[in-house]
């Protein structure tokens, strides 16, 4: 019994629901306001300026997008830009720092090879020194050793008649 009444309301609801044709309203604020007052003239005027301005802001709108759109466009190039140039001066920090390392190590080497060849030079003065020191020594030797031989042979003649003949000056 219960279904049966459950059934005979549904079926009454679904009739009502065919027969009687619901709308929906539509009408928007002026609409309403028209047939409040019922002053369709100057609400046509407000209507169509209230339309023509919210078409105007509709555009600024998709204006502004627009150009927002542009702009986070043009942010996301520089910064993909921004990030590129510091990845480059991260390299080329890099790089100094190792150009760095090998100035100072050349500037170490040239350092060792200058102390080299000022030692080289030492090395040559003492040795072309010494070498002149011994020529002179040697000429001083034979200079004593032609005097001390004069002298034994009896300073300007002989003891015996040679006839060779040896005389200093």
């Amino acid at each position: 019994m219960k279904v049966a009444k459950l059934l005979y309301t549904v079926m009454i609801l679904s009739l009502l629901y065919v027969a009687v044709p619901i709308e929906t309203a539509s009408a928007g604020m002026f609409d309403r306001i028209k047939d409040i007052y019922q002053a369709p003239d100057k609400l046509d005027e407000l209507q169509e300026a209230y339309d023509a301005s919210i078409k105007a802001v509709e555009g600024q709108l998709e204006d502004s997008r627009r150009q927002a759109e542009q702009l986070l466009q043009r942010q996301q190039e520089l910064e993909s830009s921004n990030e590129a140039i510091r990845e480059q001066n991260e390299q080329m920090q890099a790089r100094n720092e190792e150009l760095a390392r090998e100035n100072a190590r050349l500037v170490g080497q040239m350092e060792e090879l200058e102390q080299n060849r000022q030692s080289l030079y030492r090395k040559a003065a003492i040795a072309a020194g010494a070498l002149v020191a011994l020529i002179a020594v040697y000429a001083l030797s034979v200079r004593v050793w032609r005097f001390l031989t004069w002298r034994r042979q009896g300073r300007g003649g002989r003891a015996h008649d040679d006839s060779r003949g040896v005389t200093l000056p």
